[in-house]
């Protein structure tokens, strides 16, 4: 992405937009990335919310620190039975 682009896309964020974070990579340079924001501050927190929301996108909307829970299995069976019990005829 050239430069002119960067500074054409940060220009129309920047009338529509208070806070914002672009991050863009090259074609011919994969690895390399050019990053601009509006405030550094801001853009810490939209990085550190977007970071959260794509740990758990890639993670299929589950938290990563799931290990303390304790999961526990019904058998749909079981339900069924319960709710026949509850019905009055």
């Amino acid at each position: 992405m050239s430069t002119d682009a960067l500074n054409k896309v940060t220009g129309i964020l920047g009338e529509h937009f208070r806070n914002y974070v672009v991050i863009a990579s090259h074609d011919n340079s994969p690895l390399s990335y050019d990053v601009r924001f509006s405030d550094p501050y801001a853009a810490k927190g939209l990085l550190e919310s977007a970071t959260e929301y794509h740990e758990s996108f890639i993670n299929e909307g589950v938290p990563a620190d799931l290990d303390h829970i304790q999961w526990i299995s019904v058998d749909i069976d079981d339900e069924e039975e319960d709710e026949e019990d509850n019905y009055i005829e």
